[in-house]
């Protein structure tokens, strides 16, 4: 198992670089080489800021063909790799970031060993700045093609999902639930039981937008993978450092071991969440990739910084009022479908004080996810004619969700189904209603809350729809 008290002087100096640890003393000098090693970690940059030519390109490019050459009893074989995604990958609650986070690191890893570049860094795709998937991908000669990407080299993602404005309101959350999802229901590791905004919104919509590989379980078979999750990590680096939002505290999710994956020489490794936390200031560094600059007030002091890592903080919701719709609500594609929640008007008040500390938070729970995952929804409040063409910056417009689930995970040991599965999104409401209340557009004791199904660009999807379940409004105390 990897040592959550981090790098020790020992794996420092045989160059092992990955995880045992050498704890609080490497700041205050008690390993030199281990402290130089640290300051000078590898740079993960965007791949869209880096010619054609460049080595960090030239040994992703080598790195996936000797992947692909090895032998399928290799645990480093292309393939291989991707079934670790295919069956043991986590999502919908809060080990999403950390596993990836993993499973990035020893791909990264193992890029390093078959190409003999120590200095590589996995590159990210930052589809904020740069929303089509990047030209690297798309030369059909260069093991970093996929034939199987349903969208093409000038098709770019909508701003709704990876827009300035949407991750920024992303990354403002300061709960790491409502961030990065919360705690699995029913202990589903694999499906989509508490998805926060992070994940239901540009990891789901990337997915099925790019669709291909990269729309089911085995999307690592597609290049474009590793960097459309490194930028999630990027976002998670800048959520929790650059931005000082504590990781939760639970035990559930600070002790939960993984044993997944496989090292640099193929071998099998156990990984403590907690250990994860520490990867971004030991191991690895990122080019800036938020929509806004941030600087880490804990920056000047490496030492308090690993200790408030280590610490997290509680990060359950505690909500104060529910009020909770129980009726099935079914919208068709480009169709608005409403469902009313009845609401003390009281209960709101304080949620609309622009400076209060009350946050509402909606659920939307017992969604059906569809067959065809050819769209993602829309989410306005108090707005009956919203439509798919209803801009962003409308002041009824709340979010938005997407799809990623893999068909045949319904036969896995525990997730044998009845029906469609069904999946939780939570989305923070409080800017929206704010605005309305500021608009005077809050009716009194009741909010409408309207879905719109909206096809991906260039999708027939007709006779699509999404059903769900169970509405619920909360107001929460932060």
């Amino acid at each position: 198992m990897e040592d959550s008290n981090f790098f020790s002087r020992r794996d420092f100096l045989r160059g092992v670089g990955a995880a045992g640890a050498a704890g609080l003393t490497l700041w205050a000098g008690g390993c030199e080489s281990c402290r130089n090693q640290i300051e000078h970690r590898p740079t993960r940059r965007n791949i869209s800021n880096l010619a054609a030519n460049d080595p960090i390109i030239q040994t992703y490019k080598d790195a996936v063909a000797a992947m692909k050459a090895l032998p399928a009893s290799d645990n480093r074989n292309w393939t291989k790799q991707a079934n670790i995604h295919n069956s043991s990958c986590t999502h919908g609650n809060w080990f999403f970031l950390p596993w990836h986070r993993m499973y990035l690191l020893y791909f990264e890893k193992i890029c390093r060993k078959l190409t003999g570049n120590n200095d590589f860094a996995l590159p990210y795709w930052n589809w904020t700045t740069h929303p089509a998937v990047p030209d690297v991908f798309w030369d059909t000669n260069s093991p970093l093609y996929d034939a199987n990407r349903f969208v093409t080299q000038s098709d770019q993602a909508s701003a709704s999902w990876v827009g300035a404005p949407a991750i920024e309101n992303i990354l403002s959350q300061t709960n790491f639930n409502l961030f990065a999802s919360g705690p699995p229901v029913g202990g589903q590791l694999h499906f989509a039981t508490n998805t926060g905004m992070l994940e239901q919104t540009p990891h789901n919509n990337i997915h099925s937008w790019i669709s291909g590989d990269m729309g089911s379980f085995m999307s690592p078979l597609d290049p474009v993978f590793w960097t459309h999750h490194n930028m999630l990590d990027c976002l998670w680096v800048d959520w929790n450092i650059n931005r000082n939002n504590p990781n939760t505290n639970d035990t559930a999710w600070t002790n939960k071991t993984f044993s997944d994956f496989f090292d640099e020489n193929g071998n099998p490794v156990s990984v403590e969440v907690i250990v994860t936390v520490l990867y971004p200031i030991f191991l690895y560094q990122y080019e800036a990739c938020g929509p806004t600059a941030q600087t880490s007030k804990m920056a000047a002091d490496k030492k308090a910084l690993e200790t408030w890592l280590r610490q997290g903080a509680p990060s359950k919701i505690e909500f104060i009022k529910k009020f909770e719709l129980r009726q099935s609500v079914t919208s068709e594609l480009q169709k608005a479908s409403a469902g009313s929640i009845k609401v003390e008007p009281e209960a709101l008040r304080t949620v609309l004080e622009s400076g209060g500390k009350n946050k509402a938070v909606l659920t939307i729970d017992e969604v059906e996810v569809p067959e065809k995952r050819d769209f993602f929804v829309r989410v306005f409040l108090n707005k009956p004619d919203a439509s798919g063409q209803t801009p962003m910056d409308d002041p009824h417009y709340a979010g938005s969700f997407g799809f990623f689930f893999d068909e045949s995970m319904k036969s896995e040991p525990g997730m044998a189904m009845t029906g469609r599965p069904k999946a939780g999104y939570l989305v923070d409401v409080t800017p929206t209603l704010r605005k309305l209340g500021q608009a005077g557009s809050l009716g009194g004791g009741q909010l409408d809350v309207t879905l719109v199904p909206v096809p991906y660009d260039r999708r027939q999807a007709p006779g699509q729809h999404v059903t769900l379940g169970r509405l619920e409004l909360g107001i929460a105390q932060f």
